[in-house]
């Protein structure tokens, strides 16, 4: 999909609201895809939806779309919102975001490109009208927040979104039975709960468990934010491949 921000005053904005229904549609083929086809599909994905039902609210603000995109027949955009919080740590509304990932559906090359955005990238957020980390943008508004901040720092329309905090991560990947990625490095790192150093993995490819595949995504204490934007991406696409192990 492609966005003219030099033609973006032409741009008739209208309220949209998007519905939990639509948005289910869009994610649960990226997560599940084929599962569905076998009876133990059929739980997994029934465990996903569930999962799922939690992770998204509708939003109903100004979009940068003429005209709202039916996700069936068109291309889209998703903004994946992972958040420093879980039951733990009370789902505090001032939570940071530690992983945005911006998710290209295109129809005609039937593929999905994704961009990561490191977390402590310094950008306008428009919300506050000066310059911050972007982690900091959900923590003052929320989903919309985010939102805003990524279509002015890319200028492209982010037609769904989709939030995760600990808990919803966790509980996704074992719904899925657990993803199998590469672990660069043996590391510790601390739980869903801040219990420190509660993960241990050593090195190389294997398959983790909720708790395990959340350590990977957040640590960097070994490299920094770009890479560990790469290991997030790695997550998402072991759980799109999943499907057809």
């Amino acid at each position: 999909m492609s966005y003219d921000g030099r033609n973006a005053q032409k741009v008739r904005r209208r309220k949209v609201k998007r519905r939990r229904r639509v948005f289910a549609f869009i994610l649960l083929p990226l997560l599940v895809l084929a599962l569905s086809a076998t009876a133990y599909g059929a739980y997994l994905y029934n465990k996903a939806e569930t999962a799922m039902n939690s992770t998204y609210n509708p939003l109903e603000r100004e979009t940068k779309r003429d005209v709202a995109v039916q996700p069936d027949v068109d291309n889209f955009s998703l903004l994946i919102i992972g958040v420093d919080d879980s039951s733990k740590r009370g789902f505090s509304n001032s939570a940071r975001s530690d992983a945005l990932m911006v998710a290209t559906f295109n129809k005609e090359s039937k593929s999905i490109k994704l961009l990561s955005i490191p977390r402590d990238s310094y950008v306008q957020i428009p919300k506050l009208g000066y310059q911050d980390k972007i982690t900091h943008a959900h923590a003052h508004g929320g989903p919309l927040t985010s939102i805003e901040t990524v279509e002015q720092l890319l200028d492209i329309p982010i037609d769904f979104y989709l939030k995760l905090n600990f808990d919803a991560f966790i509980e996704i990947i074992d719904a899925l039975g657990g993803v199998e990625v590469e672990v660069p490095y043996a590391l510790s790192e601390q739980d869903s709960n801040d219990n420190a150093g509660a993960i241990q993995l050593e090195e190389g490819l294997q398959t983790l468990n909720g708790e395990e595949a959340l350590a990977l995504a957040r640590t960097r204490k070994q490299d920094n934010d770009i890479m560990r934007g790469q290991r997030q991406q790695e997550i998402v696409k072991a759980m799109m491949k999943k499907p057809y192990q």
